[in-house]
């Protein structure tokens, strides 16, 4: 009886797929930032819209900063990557974009302080995922 190995399943990461997340990743952070600046044009601490801006560009900035390391790494860490890329974008700027659309209203930085950690919450089960689906090493 012949056992024949058994095909691992792989992902491939494409350059196309890192290009696309890369590009959404950017206009994410850039449409993130715009709709921040508009909810908070009437505030005169410039302190204040410093520290929101470094808060809300977070989870951008831990992702560029992965997706910069990234290239050594598992395919299918990659591709967690690059749907948290993806997923992380489309959610802010959806969430806020919905914001701006409810017009000028009190408790108008709620949306701006509770999307970031849920954006990091998304980058955590993202690369969970990953490491629980990912193909196992034989040895």
């Amino acid at each position: 009886m012949l056992l024949r190995p058994r095909r691992r399943w792989v992902l491939p990461a494409s350059r196309s797929l890192r290009t696309f997340a890369r590009a959404v990743l950017v206009a994410g952070a850039a449409g993130s930032i715009a709709l921040m600046l508009r909810a908070g044009s009437r505030q005169r601490s410039t302190l204040l819209v410093f520290l929101f801006t470094v808060w809300v560009l977070s989870p951008f900035v831990a992702l560029a900063v992965a997706n910069l390391i990234a290239a050594r790494w598992p395919d299918a860490r990659r591709m967690a990557l690059y749907g948290a890329m993806i997923g992380v974008s489309f959610i802010s700027v959806s969430i806020y974009a919905l914001d701006a659309l409810r017009g000028p209203h009190a408790q108008a930085a709620f949306v701006y302080v509770v999307v970031p950690p849920a954006c990091w919450l998304l980058i955590a089960i993202a690369f969970a995922t990953a490491a629980v689906f990912a193909p196992k090493k034989t040895s």
